[in-house]
């Protein structure tokens, strides 16, 4: 998953409440239900770094090979995580979606999917009031506006960056450690952390 692990907290706590104030669901006993989401949303992005590291693993093998034949490396990098994405089942976070959240409505359709599984069989915690797939729908459009809210965000973190002296290119450490300054001072507005 693309998202900061700081916002991942903030996502399930959020998309508990919201699913229980849309009055599809009954929940007897909420955080137990917003750590659910939050280890189903985990779940899936440690099977999608597991699937970046076996394509890094793959590339290293053939690395003297493609500087030979002057393949680059980012080509080949999103040619080998297709075909291992179609071998292993996995769905990644894809393009971003045209409203700008990191997530592909592909990938957020797959993670209804998965949490309404994952939190039907947790009959002791949240009671669903309405039909699976009405709760599952519900639970994509949470998503896809709690996602459009973390874009904005990173939009003016990304504008602060940009705001510096002097230019700081991304990928650098210096713009990592900003963007994770930055971006903890919003999840502070937001009142997350």
């Amino acid at each position: 998953m693309a998202l900061p692990k700081e916002y991942v907290g903030h996502l399930a706590s959020q998309l508990t409440g919201l699913l229980e104030k849309s009055g599809k669901v009954q929940l007897s006993n909420k955080s137990a239900v917003a750590e659910r989401i939050q280890q189903i949303l985990a779940d899936d992005a440690a099977a999608e770094d597991r699937l970046n590291q076996e394509v890094r693993d793959y590339l290293e093998k053939y690395s003297d090979q493609m500087r030979r034949d002057g393949i680059s490396y980012q080509e080949m990098y999103k040619l080998v995580k297709k075909e291992l994405m179609k071998k292993h089942r996995i769905s990644s976070s894809g393009k971003p979606d045209q409203d700008g959240s990191k997530l592909s409505r592909e990938k957020v359709i797959e993670l209804s999917h998965a949490l309404t599984t994952g939190l039907s069989a947790h009959k002791e915690h949240i009671q669903f009031l309405q039909a699976v797939n009405d709760v599952r729908l519900e639970i994509v459009q949470i998503l896809q506006s709690l996602l459009r809210d973390e874009h904005r965000m990173d939009v003016r973190v990304r504008d602060k960056i940009r705001s510096q002296k002097r230019e700081i290119p991304e990928g650098s450490a210096e713009w990592d450690i900003l963007f994770r300054k930055y971006y903890s001072e919003e999840m502070q507005k937001l009142g997350a952390i």
